[in-house]
Order: C-alpha cells, then sequence, then structure tokens
C-alpha cells in the first residue's frame, strides 16, 4: 500500500513539473473561491469548499464525506456509518439489511442483528423498531402512536392520540383516525368499507372486489363496477373515468387526465404535465416553477432533451429568455448550457444526466473530445487530452502529447514548446 501511494505521488509531481494535466487519470485543481479538486481516477477522489469535503474510492464501492462535525460514510449501497455531532454523541453504523448499531439523537445506544433480534432507532421513518425473530414480533412508534406485530405482516396492532388500527391481514382489518374516517376491510382486498367522520367531507360507502363499489360523500360521489377496472367520480371540483383502469383513465377538473395505456397518455396537476406515447418510451413533461417553466422530452433510453425558459421578468431576464438547454443522445454526446456557459461533449456511457459520482471519477474516461465555452473563451481537449486548444479575446494556446509540442500566444509574447520544455519569454514583445 505504502509503495502504491509512493508511486502516485511520484507520477503526481511529474505531471506538476511537466505542465501537464494528466487526466483521465491525474487530476488536481484550486479554484479561485479556494475549492480544491484532486483525483487518481477510478481509484480514488477528494473535493473540498468551505467545510464540506467528500473523498471516493472506487466510486460507488466506498464514500466518505462530512460538514463541520459531521462525518458520514458509506461501503457500495448497504454498508453505512455517520457521526452526527461530537456534543451528543449521535452515530450510526448499519450493513442494511442485517446489523444496525449506533446512538439515537436522545442518547440512546441501540443494537440490532436482523432477523435475530434488537432496537433500531430513526429507522424507515419511525422513532425506534424492535424486532425479536422476525416476523414473529416486532414493536414500532412515531411520535405516540406505537404499532405492535404479531407474525408480520398478519397480526397488527396500533394505537396513539386519534389513532386506532387493529389487523389480521388478509381475514380483517379496521383502521379509524378521530373525527377523520374508520376503514374496514375483511378477506382483503374483496370487501371494503369506509366511513368519513370529517365535518368538511362526510360520508361514506363499500367496494366489493371484483363485483361493485359505492363511496358517496357530500361533495362527490363514487362508483365501480367489476372493482378496480371501472370507475366513475363526480364532483363539483373533478370528474373521473376508468373504462376499464389501467387501460382507459380520463379525468377533468383540478386533475385533467386522458391516458390510452400504452399508447397515449397526459395527465396534468398543479404545475406538473406529463404526456407520453407508447409507454414508456416517449416522453414530453413540463414542470412550472416561480419565475420559469421546464420543459423535458425523452426517447428512453436512447434520447433526453430540456430546456428552462424565464415566464416572468427578472431582474436579468424577460419572459421567453432560455436560461438553460440540455440534450444528450446515449450512449453517443450530450451538450448544455447554462446561463453563458456550454460544453459539448462526446461518449457519453452513462445514461443519466451529470450524476456527481460518475463525473468525478469514471466519465473523463470515456470523453474522447469535449468543448467548452464560458467566459469568452473556447476550449477544446481531444482524446483525454492528448490535443488541447484554448482561445479567447486576447489569447491562444494548443498543446499536443500534453505537452510534447505546443504553442501560446498572447498580447504581448509567443512562445513555443518542445519536448515539454518551453521556449521563449512571456515578457516578449510580438509583432
Amino acid at each position: 500500500m505504502r509503495c502504491f501511494a509512493f508511486m502516485l505521488a511520484l507520477l503526481g509531481s511529474a505531471a506538476a513539473v511537466a505542465q501537464i494535466d494528466g487526466d483521465p487519470l491525474y487530476v488536481s485543481k484550486v479554484e479561485t473561491n479556494g475549492a480544491t479538486f484532486h483525483a487518481w481516477r477510478p481509484f480514488y477522489s477528494s473535493s473540498v469548499e468551505d467545510e464540506r469535503w467528500r473523498e471516493d474510492y472506487l466510486w460507488p464501492l466506498y464514500t466518505k464525506k462530512g460538514f463541520k462535525e459531521e462525518r458520514y460514510s458509506r461501503f457500495l449501497f448497504f454498508g453505512y456509518h455517520s457521526d452526527f455531532s461530537p456534543d451528543d454523541d449521535r452515530h450510526r453504523t448499519w450493513v442494511i439489511p442485517f446489523y444496525f448499531k449506533g446512538t439515537s439523537k436522545d442518547g440512546e445506544d441501540y443494537f440490532a442483528l436482523f432477523p435475530i433480534g434488537g432496537s433500531i432507532y430513526e429507522f424507515l421513518g419511525r422513532d425506534k423498531v424492535s424486532f425479536v425473530l422476525f416476523p414473529i414480533y416486532g414493536k414500532s412508534h412515531v411520535n405516540d402512536v406505537r404499532t405492535t406485530t404479531v407474525l408480520w405482516p398478519i397480526g397488527s396492532r396500533t394505537k396513539g392520540e386519534r389513532v386506532d388500527r387493529f389487523r389480521v391481514w388478509p381475514f380483517y382489518s379496521r383502521t379509524a383516525l378521530e373525527d377523520e374516517y374508520v376503514k374496514k376491510s375483511i378477506l382483503w382486498p374483496i370487501w371494503n368499507t369506509v366511513e368519513y367522520t370529517n365535518e368538511r367531507n362526510p360520508g361514506g360507502g363499500f367496494i366489493l372486489v371484483p363485483i361493485y363499489g359505492k363511496v358517496k360523500t357530500e361533495r362527490a360521489d363514487n362508483y365501480w363496477v367489476v372493482a378496480p377496472f371501472f370507475r366513475y367520480m363526480s364532483s363539483e371540483e373533478q370528474w373521473i373515468v376508468h373504462a376499464p383502469w389501467p387501460f382507459v383513465q380520463l379525468a377533468d377538473g383540478e386533475m385533467k387526465k386522458r391516458i390510452f395505456w400504452p399508447f397515449y397518455g397526459k395527465k396534468s396537476l398543479g404545475t406538473l404535465t406529463r404526456q407520453y406515447w407508447l409507454w414508456p418510451i416517449l416522453w414530453n413533461n413540463k414542470t412550472e416553477y416561480a419565475v420559469h417553466e421546464q420543459r423535458r422530452r425523452f426517447v428512453v433510453p436512447f434520447f433526453a432533451h430540456q430546456t428552462d425558459v424565464i415566464t416572468k421578468p427578472t431582474k436579468n431576464h424577460e419572459p421567453g429568455d432560455v436560461i438553460s438547454k440540455y440534450w444528450k443522445i446515449w450512449p453517443l454526446m450530450s451538450w448544455e448550457r447554462n446561463f453563458e456557459k456550454s460544453r459539448f461533449r462526446t461518449l457519453e456511457f452513462w445514461p443519466l444526466r451529470n450524476t456527481p459520482g460518475v463525473e468525478r471519477n469514471w466519465a473523463p474516461w470515456w470523453t474522447l473530445y469535449q468543448r467548452l465555452d464560458a467566459n469568452d473563451e473556447i476550449g477544446h481537449h481531444v482524446l483525454w487530452g492528448l490535443y488541447r486548444q484554448t482561445k479567447s479575446p486576447d489569447a491562444f494556446e494548443w498543446s499536443l502529447l500534453k505537452g510534447f509540442a505546443g504553442y501560446k500566444k498572447t498580447e504581448t509574447s509567443r512562445r513555443y514548446r518542445v519536448l515539454f520544455m518551453w521556449l521563449g519569454d512571456d515578457e516578449e514583445d510580438t509583432p
């Protein structure tokens, strides 16, 4: 291990002396804001910005990161360790789903070995989960709502403020939320009833699967035939028709829906509109934000396109201004522009957009060509940097084979590079 570290240090030193960028294998950068990034791809990468730091080891094999006093590490997608704060000694070490050990935010030590037994704090949305020979016996609670299970998921009992739930699945279940509803089922999913006890929309009904169902409240009527396949719902704000579900789904009102699955579908609710053809291949989505609208199109998995357009006037933009644009033809190429910066690159083996771990540790290996345009400077990066070219209003530079040959021109000088050595004077005036 020491020999390997020595070799990495030696290669890094050589790269610095020769003034070359050794990506995709080696990179060392210091930004103007003080942020640093170092990498020996794909084995190791390190980034530091303000009080945040991260280290990757053969990502996604192992990752460490921290912010101020907090520390977090992950091994693949099942091993986790966290130190939250030295003030309360809160920490955890989990190897999901087998091993759990730590100290909760309240200072309680815990340990569990699945499926034998133990207790786990702050797990699966629960404050505490305890079990013995899972699924034979288990307990959990969230705030004052406590649940006990026997032979999960068969037997369950939940009690708390306003909440009362009992289940012997699939034979019988009853769920009551005070001043809201009472729901019951017998031989689930065959017989289900509901009684709404709230003042906003009282009523109730039943569903007998797969024959018939009816739920009527003051604000809406719901009917099912051959439930759950045929449904009709109507209210002052909404109507819904399934004929049959999931193949034909129609709705108007707060939610608008026209679905003829799998050939065509469109659904609008709030600020989100989703539309598809030949599910799940062709998609056209739109999301509305406070001052802009995002439009996304996909041909899964080969093509993706995204545009962000201003919809309300701001300090720097008028409605209709495109503030960012992105497209990808997988696995060949991608292009993106954010405000005045743009990037084109090929190849693009990763099907998702700019996954941070992939960008830090893997993407440079399959990037054969990259074009960057930022701050009036255009750069070309070919075959892992074997040829580089940069052009700005007051300078031009190219480099071959990482500095084996090169040329740099500014307003006041011309320099040549031969065998990694610079020839010429930075202060030399040029005609």
